[in-house]
């Protein structure tokens, strides 16, 4: 499948000292420096009890989709990372090397579908809900999971939500992004307001400055109608015919 359409309905983004479309303007036109010494945005939107056991990552991710969702009729989830709950990850297996037992909780919570479950834990909504790790081109993949289901179910809604943090210090030389955690969310309908076309290219620009989600946020900020986004191996290319979305 070459191309994709849909119409965004609503977008919310959230990282530490990031909480707003003006927070969010500001890092854009401050050529995306991410705010020193940033506090971590509240997660009201969690119960309490849930909140004290999750990692700052999931708590940014629930808190958008619980967010977006709160007024909205969703039918299907798709959440996107590269990389998902590697830090605990990471911290489980140091636990177990320097002969601890590893925590049931942090296990559970180390799976790359954590956020999807916590999601529909804390909202109650027992939304279907997938999660994908599409490498550099996840967050493109997540929307064309969005767009097969709209296509199926055109008076439906679909959330997506593409969310990643930076690699352990061990994994780090593997990473060229140098961004702060962040989740960003997008409620989509059926429609042709927004269009993107999928090409092949085999090119030298592989390590973008940041993952594909900000970048198209970046984008969408500037209110730029026609961009493109690429990694190594794809090419995506954007029209966009209207900006009109609650944020």
């Amino acid at each position: 499948m070459s191309s994709i359409q849909f119409n965004i309905q609503r977008l919310y983004a959230l990282s530490p000292g990031l909480e707003n479309t003006d927070n969010w303007t500001v890092w854009q036109k401050n050529q995306c420096q991410w705010p020193d010494d940033a506090a971590t945005p509240s997660a009201n939107a969690i119960p309490a009890m849930m909140r004290r056991r999750m990692s700052p990552l999931s708590k940014l991710v629930v808190q958008v989709a619980a967010e977006l969702t709160d007024q909205e009729e969703i039918a299907y989830a798709v959440f996107s990372s590269r990389h998902g709950e590697l830090q605990r990850t990471i911290q489980l297996l140091l636990d177990i090397l320097s002969g601890e037992s590893a925590s049931p909780t942090a296990f559970s919570q180390s799976v790359h579908n954590t956020a999807a479950g916590l999601f529909t834990i804390a909202t109650k909504k027992p939304i279907p809900a997938t999660s994908l790790a599409g490498g550099k081109d996840g967050f493109h993949y997540a929307l064309l999971e969005a767009f097969i289901f709209l296509s199926q179910h055109p008076d439906k809604k679909v959330l997506v939500v593409d969310f990643d943090a930076p690699l352990p210090e061990i994994y780090a030389k593997f990473d060229a992004h140098t961004t702060a955690p962040y989740a960003l969310g997008l409620v989509l309908e059926a429609g042709d307001k927004i269009k993107v076309k999928r090409s092949a290219t085999q090119s030298d620009f592989d390590n973008p400055a940041l993952p594909q989600a900000l970048d198209f946020y970046c984008q969408w900020l500037r209110l730029n109608t026609q961009f493109s986004l690429q990694s190594g191996r794809q090419l995506w290319s954007w029209q966009i015919g209207d900006f009109e979305c609650s944020d």
